[in-house]
């Protein structure tokens, strides 16, 4: 476009057989869209548009891509831009964007971001899920031997927190965009972000990104892997870790975590020593920790916890003994643990709700069941300091 264009505020080239592109002096362009054009090798953009909002470059063969000249960019489009290897993207220079597609983009079988606009309560939270699946393929180095991902990602971001997530975005699109290279960047990309509320990692990650302590204070944070190396956060999931062993001791240093959820780890056989020093735990999720053989007594000195459940943890015969001193706990599950009796201590919590064999709960004198399956009810420790075998409803 040899000639200045200032009028001109809308231009759709889609399904043209163009192989480069300048978009030339039009200052005032709001909205570009070169979608399916096949053979789109190269767009041109020497200057800044400072009013440009939606791009459009999807199914290109566009390679490189310079965001710092759009400051004012709300909606990017690059589905299926398949030799995309390089997004130029300053910090601060997408933060007015609200919707980014970037689904088929090599190692990104799919990548939703939503800055989400209507109302949201205060303490909704930003959020990033990740699903990492192996793959033997990069389209863009096919012949080395590096480990190579697919990746599922969406990012959510409540507007009136943008603020403090400034540059999030910049970040995840920066490791993304090769299959073979997603493991080099990834620690270092995820543990920069800000204001970072729920993180969700699902799938052939080999490791949890080393540095999770510089998260600034997660809510939630769920690891669904086979192998983990943890160190620090705030909210941890542990979801069916299958060949997890053993938690590192230190994650006995996180003052400020909340849930603990290392449900399925098949191979787990033993919880650190000083697991109480996890003051402001609420809940303890063990499901089906067929290898754990018993529980810290430290879990005693756990003032905040509300829920433990052991459900079929089958080589955990005992329970601690001083249990009865966890004054908030609401819910004990030990369906089909290796449990065969309860501590007299855990008579002294008023209103704990016991999930346990119908007949050993018969058998203690609980006589008010609610039956949850064939062999298995629950049912309420009523009266604080009442004899256990004096239960009733």
């Amino acid at each position: 476009m040899p000639y200045a264009c200032p009028k001109l505020k809308f231009l759709n080239l889609s399904g043209l057989e163009l192989s480069n592109f300048n978009l030339g002096l039009t200052p005032n362009i709001s909205k570009l869209d070169l979608s399916r054009c096949y053979n789109l090798v190269e767009l041109h953009m020497l200057v800044e548009f400072p009013h440009l909002k939606y791009l459009n470059l999807s199914a290109s063969k566009v390679s490189n891509l310079n965001l710092g000249l759009t400051p004012q960019l709300e909606q990017l489009i690059l589905q299926d831009c398949y030799y995309l290897q390089e997004i130029l993207a300053p910090m601060g220079c997408l933060n007015n964007l609200y919707h980014l597609n970037l689904n088929g983009c090599n190692s990104l079988e799919s990548f939703f971001y939503y800055k989400l606009y209507t109302y949201f309560p205060p303490h909704q939270l930003v959020k990033l899920q990740l699903i990492v699946e192996s793959t033997d393929i990069c389209p863009l180095h096919p012949n080395n031997n590096l480990p190579k991902f697919h990746v599922k990602c969406r990012y959510d971001e409540p507007r009136h927190l943008s603020s403090d997530c400034s540059g999030n975005v910049e970040k995840l699109i920066s490791f993304g965009l090769c299959a073979c290279t997603f493991l080099e960047s990834f620690s270092a990309t995820i543990c920069g972000l800000q204001g970072l509320g729920e993180l969700t990692l699902i799938g052939s990650i080999p490791e949890a990104p080393k540095d999770l302590w510089q998260l600034e204070g997660p809510e939630k944070l769920t690891l669904c892997m086979k192998e983990i190396k943890l160190e620090s956060l705030e909210d941890l999931d542990l979801t069916q870790c299958m060949s997890l062993q053993d938690i590192p001791d230190n994650i006995c240093m996180l003052k400020h975590l909340k849930y603990l959820n290392l449900k399925s780890c098949w191979l787990l056989e033993q919880l650190p020593k000083d697991l109480g020093r996890l003051e402001t735990l609420e809940e303890l999720d063990l499901t089906q920790c067929m290898s754990l053989r018993d529980i810290p007594n430290s879990i005693c000195s756990m003032k905040c916890l509300k829920s433990l459940n052991l459900s079929f943890c089958t080589q955990v015969k005992n329970l601690p003994g001083e249990l009865g001193g966890v004054e908030c706990l609401e819910t004990l599950n030990i369906e089909g643990s290796g449990i065969g009796r309860l501590p007299h201590s855990i008579f002294q919590l008023k209103d704990l709700c016991i999930v346990w064999s119908r007949l050993r709960l018969l058998s203690y004198g609980f006589t008010c069941l609610k039956e949850i399956s064939e062999y298995t009810a629950s049912s309420y420790v009523h009266q604080k300091g009442s004899d256990p075998f004096g239960q009733s409803c």
